[in-house]
């Protein structure tokens, strides 16, 4: 149900996204380095609300983490950093807000939302106008942190110039966090936008040439590497030429019989020599 309800997100994300206008500036927000140092991975560690400034917005209420303690790892979430809040923070809102800076034009804002809790959790978002709330979309029952709950929020309207999330129903507990944040373009665009990089071709192993042995009789055989447990043709080529073959280094086993051998030895003379002197 979770898996359907989230390819629908996606499936209505990109048709909204077509449908921009043309020439509509696009932006993607991630929260990483550079332009974001690394956070911690706990909400303690982090400390109090952290307001972040990009060009596109400004996000309040939350704060950085990087590599989030019991975070699971999914595509729409860039490493290292994601951007939340959670009640047993320092202080952090019931809500994170997304302000669309004065001079960047939005009429969509679209990013993935994840739920921090150890349940199933519905999420409201809203966007607006200045104080008039323009368009809406709730997230109902996304799965919890342990089964990568996640949403796709996907918000369109002629303008945009604020975003509020919040959890359903104000509860007393609260935990969630959001990443990759599109601006004229659904997030599945920004995740997926261009050709993936070129990676180089993996090497071609060529193996080396067969090796020629000249027996005492003069003829030539040719010997060829397998790369498993031994060389082709090595016993018959020690036998033809009469090579005795070298004894391989005793086993521990046999290096206790030896060492007891000698003691025996070593304690067989020590007698022989105090017979003698008495």
């Amino acid at each position: 149900m979770q898996n359907r309800a989230i390819k629908g997100l996606v499936a209505s994300a990109i048709a909204l996204g077509l449908a921009m206008p043309a020439g509509a500036v696009t932006a993607l927000v991630t929260f990483d380095p550079p332009t974001t140092a690394q956070g911690p991975s706990t909400y303690v560690a982090a400390g109090a609300a952290q307001t972040i400034t990009t060009t596109p917005a400004t996000f309040t209420g939350g704060v950085v983490l990087g590599f989030a303690t019991f975070f699971p790892a999914i595509s729409f979430a860039s490493v290292p950093n994601v951007y939340g809040t959670a009640d047993f923070g320092v202080g952090l809102s019931r809500q994170l807000t997304i302000s669309v800076n004065p001079g960047f034009a939005a009429s969509q804002v679209s990013f993935a939302l994840f739920n921090g809790e150890t349940f199933n959790q519905s999420y409201f978002v809203s966007a607006f106008d200045g104080a008039a709330q323009v368009t809406s979309q709730t997230l109902n029952n996304i799965a919890a942190n342990f089964n990568a709950g996640y949403g796709l929020v996907n918000l369109q309207a002629v303008n945009i110039t604020r975003v509020v999330i919040a959890p359903v129903g104000m509860p007393a507990v609260w935990d969630f966090l959001i990443d990759t944040v599109a601006f004229n373009q659904s997030v599945s665009q920004g995740v997926n936008a261009g050709p993936p990089p070129l990676l180089p071709p993996p090497p071609v192993f060529v193996p080396p040439p067969p090796v020629v042995v000249t027996k005492d009789d003069g003829t030539e055989i040719e010997l060829e590497l397998n790369y498993g447990d031994s060389i082709d043709g090595r016993a018959t080529l020690n036998s033809l030429n009469n090579i005795p073959v070298v004894p391989g280094v005793p086993e521990p086993a046999s290096w206790a019989m030896l060492i007891a051998g000698f003691g025996l030895v070593g304690s067989r003379l020590r007698r022989q020599r105090a017979i003698a002197t008495c």
